[in-house]
């Protein structure tokens, strides 16, 4: 018989744990009582969804651009403190050789490209490599700019990687690993993600999707453009590039005339947008204004700053009161 609610989940940017692994972490950050009491004042207790009884299903996507070579240095999901090893943990600091980079054939294409790039560009003010960083404390963080403490190189790298699973996402390039396999990414990923709502909407009577980073542009595209996706109760984005205007002009519905991106009402009762307003990857963080209204549903923007200088991993969104207070109501644990 199935349970109140479902859970799925869609991770995000950049090369993975193996998928088992990577589902460990994701319960692991959800579940911990009273993460970094010196940024979360206690008591923040921890989401289990085992031991609630909630299903839940993991969409993995990594390996359509990176196979199976896993990530296996986990330390980012962890506290970890140095921003720079953070981000070489996470396979972020630099271009893995084999990735198939972007070409553009239209005008339409190039203007994403060069677009896409200088949003994130911007978010980003470069420093020299010389400079370290240190992390941030409270009475620092008011006068930090977004990452602008990224060396050049870096900066290029995580450019590069969102610009290239966002371009073969949203225009359905194909795309051929360094072992030769090829996928058709959009139909590929939306695959994936209908597949497993399928098999949510069998073990739970509402489902609820909370997606990550790049998995908010496949969480979105499903629920507004795929008339197949089953009815979902709430959608959860977090550190979504949802709001760059050119990802937004490739995810317009058909029928959605002039207004451009929409609630999904047809599909969703509720979305919570999520963001840490020094996240480079959520450039322009707010969803409300963009995403218009639609039978008196909007997008929920919720702030939640996290800690350190690199403030797009999951567990540390998986970390914050206000996330885990939005996800216990959603799933319906009190």
């Amino acid at each position: 018989m199935p349970r109140p609610y479902a859970a799925v989940f869609i991770h995000g940017l950049a090369k993975k744990p193996a998928p088992d692994k990577l589902k460990e972490l994701w319960l692991w950050g959800m579940s911990r009582d009273n993460p970094r009491p010196d940024v979360f004042p206690p008591p923040n207790r921890g989401i289990n969804l085992i031991s609630k009884g909630v299903p839940h299903f993991f969409i993995y996507y990594a390996d359509v651009f990176y196979g199976e070579d896993y990530e296996t240095e986990l330390q980012s999901y962890y506290e970890q403190d140095d921003d720079l090893e953070l981000l070489a943990a996470e396979q972020l600091d630099q271009l893995e050789e084999g990735l198939k980079l972007p070409r553009a054939v239209t005008p339409r294409e190039h203007a994403f490209l060069v677009n896409f790039e200088a949003k994130l560009s911007a978010t980003a003010v470069l420093t020299p490599p010389a400079q370290s960083p240190q992390p941030a404390t409270p009475a620092e963080e008011t006068n930090l700019e977004i990452a602008s403490w990224l060396p050049s190189g870096v900066k290029k790298a995580i450019i590069k990687k969102a610009a290239m699973e966002a371009f073969y996402f949203l225009f359905d390039k194909e795309y051929e690993r360094a072992d030769g396999k090829r996928f058709k990414v959009r139909q590929e990923l939306r695959s994936r993600l209908l597949g497993a709502l399928a098999k949510a909407q069998g073990a739970g009577e509402k489902i609820v999707i909370v997606s990550h980073s790049m998995g908010t542009m496949v969480a979105y595209d499903v629920l507004r453009n795929c008339p197949e996706c089953p009815q979902v109760d709430t959608l959860i984005t977090l550190g979504s590039p949802l709001g760059i205007t050119e990802v937004q002009d490739e995810l317009v519905a058909m029928d959605a005339g002039a207004g451009g991106v929409d609630f999904p009402a047809a599909k969703l009762r509720r979305w919570i947008n999520i963001y840490d307003r020094l996240d480079p990857v959520a450039a322009d963080p707010k969803l409300a204004n963009d995403y218009r209204a639609v039978e008196g549903r909007s997008v929920e923007d919720i702030e939640e700053a996290n800690w350190g200088k690199w403030r797009h991993t999951i567990t540390h969104y998986f970390a914050g009161t206000r996330l885990r207070r939005a996800l216990a109501e959603a799933v319906g644990i009190a």
